[in-house]
């Protein structure tokens, strides 16, 4: 297994095979993806390469043969594999039906079969059952006894199926590239695939409504943020918190706006803010060691600019200054304006009253949430 690396060393793929052994090839395949027939249409020789992008909670390979090559029958799939993108002509059998090659997901359950001509290069995204039996377990607000089976098709037409593809996209260009100086943001980026894909994807689980109509009540808002500030360090994505609060994602989501003014996702952002801005102030002061690119990725924000851009929105000074001059802004601004810091939640959120405007709350930056 060969690791390739881009212009600055950084680790860029790990080949898991490449070459003519159809055999080994098979295996591969058989283990990563699922069990089926391998058949070649083709007198050319097998070229093959099969390359991991990705492995964590979910996997991304790219795969090509070289060859035309028939996969038949797989079956019995441990979890979901989408298809987001090829070059090449390819076909794509689905419980019986021709379905489009990609952008594609199969579930588990249905016989697939697909097609690939000697000049195709696919790239898949790999889910495990497990793990999108738990999104959808937050998601949908209920068990899941039955685990989803998403309609195959991934349709391009809708704008929020474009922008899911290019997150997708994304991560497998930077998840062993620049992302990968940065395991909190790979989680972030691995969840916010999983939970946005159960919620754009047409499944058999969909609820024709869409409105949680349970009470609410303040706990909710304290149970996410103390949840939040105890695992400032992990990969928190917003399926996380509102299991920790109990409700479902779209409870909190509308809990977040009505109280804070704010998303979760952005709430957790100007949290993290603050912690990478109490770093830089140990480290101006001579209390710890560092860089900026350091505190950055420790806490989650692999993208050096973004964090910039975040850390001047919220402190009025660029991360550098505060590292050197140990900075004079313990309260966050917002372009000049000062703001409330990031909330306690132990401190704050049982004190929260529903009777106060929104912005008696908290001034927080009315900006999105960190970019996909």
């Amino acid at each position: 297994m060969d690791e390739q690396q881009n212009a600055t060393g950084m680790p860029t793929a790990r080949m898991l095979y490449h070459g003519d052994d159809a055999a080994a090839l098979h295996a591969f395949t058989n283990q990563l993806l699922a069990p089926h027939d391998m058949v070649f249409h083709d007198s050319r020789p097998l070229r093959a390469s099969f390359a991991e992008l990705h492995s964590g909670r979910i996997a991304v390979y790219d795969l090509a043969f070289g060859t035309d090559v028939v996969l038949d029958g797989y079956e019995g799939l441990k979890g979901y594999i989408a298809c987001i993108g090829h070059r090449g002509r390819a076909a794509l059998t689905y419980a019986g039906s021709a379905t489009p090659f990609s952008p594609s997901i199969s579930s588990p359950g249905p016989v697939v079969s697909s097609r690939l001509d000697a000049d195709t290069t696919t790239r898949l995204i790999c889910l495990p059952r497990v793990v999108v039996d738990n999104a959808a377990r937050v998601s949908l607000d209920g068990d899941t006894d039955t685990s989803l089976a998403f309609e195959p098709l991934i349709d391009t037409r809708r704008p929020e199926t474009q922008a899911w593809l290019r997150l997708a996209h994304g991560f497998a260009r930077g998840a062993s590239g620049y992302l990968a100086a940065s395991p909190l943001a790979v989680g972030h980026y691995e969840q916010l695939l999983v939970h946005a894909l159960v919620a754009l994807q047409p499944h058999n689980r969909a609820r024709a409504g869409g409105n949680d109509v349970r009470p609410v009540t303040r706990g909710v808002l304290r149970r996410a943020m103390v949840f939040c500030e105890d695992n400032i360090d992990r990969p928190i994505q917003v399926a996380d918190m509102a299991a920790a609060a109990r409700v479902s994602v779209r409870t909190l989501q509308n809990e977040f706006r009505r109280r804070l003014d704010q998303t979760p996702l952005q709430y957790l952002r100007d949290l993290r803010l603050a912690n990478a801005h109490a770093d830089l102030r140990a480290i101006a002061s001579g209390q710890a060691a560092g860089s900026v690119a350091e505190v950055a990725a420790r806490w989650g924000f692999p993208e050096r600019r973004y964090f910039t851009t975040m850390y001047a929105r919220a402190y009025g000074q660029l991360p550098s200054d505060t590292m050197r001059r140990g900075g004079t802004a313990d309260t966050p601004t917002v372009e000049g304006r000062k703001r409330a810091p990031a909330f306690d939640g132990r401190r704050f959120a049982g004190s929260l009253s529903p009777s106060l405007p929104c912005h008696a709350l908290t001034g927080q930056d009315r900006g999105g949430d960190p970019p996909t």
